[in-house]
């Protein structure tokens, strides 16, 4: 039986051959520390005639000392240096989604690039469409992505943060003071009517229960289902058309916070919104 293949991989948990990893170029050497590794050796892999495959069966032991043997991450900027050398295009959905990233610094990727030339490497379209066909890409269109503000409020923005990072769904939508970075501000409303929350895997959309007027946040569907369809007219209003109510900016009850709520629609700058890219 075949192994099950995977489009990406965790960096402390793979083997490779030593042949075959000096012929893919071996680690990119610009990168320092640690983070981002991984995912620029899984599309390398990928894209340059290889496969990454999972054996479930294996055992691996990762050892981690009691205090790190570095003072600093470089995650973000090894993770800049993937986006240029593989992503083509689509390196911008991750800048959008991480605009301080693109204000980093991540040295000459010159070399990366004449090694994708050299072993004829396929682009990232290839294999969004052939290695994770089931990945939702984001369409990010111009007006509809980034920051979702409220008219009314002006400083406050919609903001998910749940208390969990293994389980996205379930927890109600925020306002908070907009920060511009991206990450649990960052939101998309696509040709589907969804407002798709695509910072983490999985996606998640925003949806209102049978009966509610607080908006949750639940998986998104292959088809949108009602409760999660929001009508972004031209005056601004998001209309949730099963409700037949408007979302609304309030302030939450017995607290200083503010919540997005239904209400019945009006004329309100607290029913009008706006997306607003970040930095």
């Amino acid at each position: 039986m075949p192994s099950p293949l995977s489009p990406t991989m965790a960096g402390g948990l793979f083997a490779v051959s030593k042949k075959y990893f000096e012929y893919l170029g071996s680690y990119d050497t610009g990168m320092e520390v640690w983070g981002g590794e991984n995912l620029e050796f899984s599309f390398r892999i990928w894209q340059c005639g290889g496969t990454l495959e999972t054996h479930p069966c294996s055992h691996v032991g990762h050892v981690f000392p009691k205090q790190a043997p570095y003072s600093r991450n470089k995650a973000l900027a090894n993770s800049v240096r993937a986006a240029e050398v593989w992503m083509d295009e689509f390196k911008e959905l991750y800048y959008h989604r991480n605009p301080h990233a693109r204000l980093e610094p991540f040295g000459d990727v010159t070399e990366r690039k004449q090694l994708r030339a050299k072993l004829q490497c396929k682009d990232f379209r290839w294999f969004l469409e052939n290695v994770y066909p089931e990945l939702h890409v984001p369409e990010d269109r111009p007006g509809f992505f980034g920051m979702l503000q409220n008219k009314g409020l002006r400083d406050y923005c919609f903001d998910y943060n749940p208390p969990n990072e293994n389980q996205i769904v379930g927890h109600q939508v925020l306002l908070y003071h907009c920060h511009g970075m991206g990450q649990n501000q960052f939101f998309e409303y696509t040709s589907r009517n969804e407002i798709r929350y695509n910072t983490h895997q999985p996606e998640a959309c925003i949806a209102v229960d049978a009966g509610m007027d607080i908006l949750i946040m639940q998986l998104c569907q292959e088809t949108a289902p009602e409760n999660q369809k929001f009508i972004l007219r031209e005056d601004g209003s998001l209309f949730h058309a099963q409700s037949n109510k408007c979302v609304q900016a309030e302030k939450k009850a017995f607290s200083d916070s503010f919540i997005p709520f239904l209400r019945l629609c009006t004329n309100s700058e607290h029913q009008k919104w706006f997306f607003k890219e970040h930095m």
